[in-house]
């Protein structure tokens, strides 16, 4: 439970216990426990959406969504996104690219990625008019189950941070452990749930490999990166195939 507690802490704004300070153990024993927040964030979207339906706005409500979650999270995988697109992007050998992500200064190529994301991710919740709880599952869960793969499945390419603690000392169980938790609301959700995870799972295992061989590795950001992409995937998938009369569950 502590573990638990310490990784809802520091992936959303949810503190429910008294700890400011945690050690690299304890970031590590954290992973393993992640797509559970991400079940968190989830059931958080899945109440906008009810109390936003018998409104019939379904712009508005995607865009308290998209605000709602970033509220939720304080935006750090949106600023995670905005570094590694600032530097991945700037065409710059890897040495540079790490010293621009590093930097605290949001520049051009950070910027259209995160106006191109929120816009797209909107536009798609707004078009989607079947249910989408499903969805709103699989989004925030799938793409906390990338980060996790993100940090235990490839090196990490600076030779110190706090993604360092995370990848380091996450214990041996922390990728079983976390595809179980991924995949249980597949329970309840059936069919439309588990082909979401599959695609999304293989969106992730794509965007890690492209960020290791423009980096030779990942950082904090590109967990970031990994996350919100796979998000706002899902979300274009889910409204393709909605409204392309290809969903058949």
């Amino acid at each position: 439970m502590k573990s638990f507690l310490m990784a809802l802490q520091f992936l959303t704004r949810f503190h429910l216990q008294k700890q400011a300070v945690w050690t690299e153990e304890d970031l590590g024993k954290s992973v393993p426990w992640f797509p559970a927040v991400g079940w968190v964030i989830g059931l958080f979207l899945c109440l906008i959406e009810y109390v936003m339906s018998p409104l019939a706005l379904p712009l508005l409500t995607a865009f308290f969504l998209v605000a709602g979650e970033f509220f939720i999270t304080g935006a750090m995988h949106a600023d995670g996104l905005m570094d590694t697109a600032d530097g991945l992007f700037s065409g710059r050998s890897r040495e540079r690219c790490l010293e621009i992500m590093k930097d605290s200064l949001i520049g051009s190529f950070g910027l259209l990625a995160f106006v191109f994301l929120v816009l797209l991710k909107i536009l798609c919740l707004a078009s989607i008019d079947t249910a989408k709880w499903g969805l709103l599952i699989a989004m925030p869960v799938i793409g906390r189950l990338n980060m996790v793969f993100s940090l235990c499945e490839y090196p990490y390419a600076r030779p110190f941070g706090m993604g360092e603690a995370f990848s380091e000392y996450r214990p041996s169980y922390a990728e079983p452990v976390a595809l179980v938790l991924g995949l249980i609301p597949g329970f309840f959700f059936g069919m439309t749930y588990l082909i979401l995870a599959g695609a999304g799972l293989l969106a992730g295992l794509y965007i890690n490999r492209w960020v290791v061989s423009k980096i030779g590795g990942t950082t904090g950001d590109t967990y970031g990166f990994v996350t919100e992409i796979t998000e706002v995937f899902l979300a274009f998938l889910f409204m393709i195939l909605s409204k392309g009369s290809l969903w058949f569950m």
